[in-house]
């Protein structure tokens, strides 16, 4: 699975727009929306913001897809 469309999935299960994920983690916008539309891979700082305001324990499933899709 992609990185985009493992965050859009979670941030759809808890029903939050991008604008209120952006608040919860300290993304703006237009970051979130570039990162789920696959036009840019965000950095792990950005990964761990999304998963505390998310609360994911697994923090290493979404490095790794972020990781893998830099790799790529």
């Amino acid at each position: 699975m992609l990185f985009h469309t493992r965050l859009k999935e979670l941030r759809q299960q808890q029903n939050l727009t991008l604008r209120k994920l952006g608040e919860k983690a300290g993304v703006s916008y237009s970051i979130l929306n570039s990162i789920e539309n696959g036009r840019i891979q965000p950095s792990n700082d950005v990964v761990i913001a999304l998963t505390i305001a998310l609360k994911i324990e697994d923090k290493e499933e979404l490095l790794s897809l972020a990781r893998n899709a830099s790799e790529g």
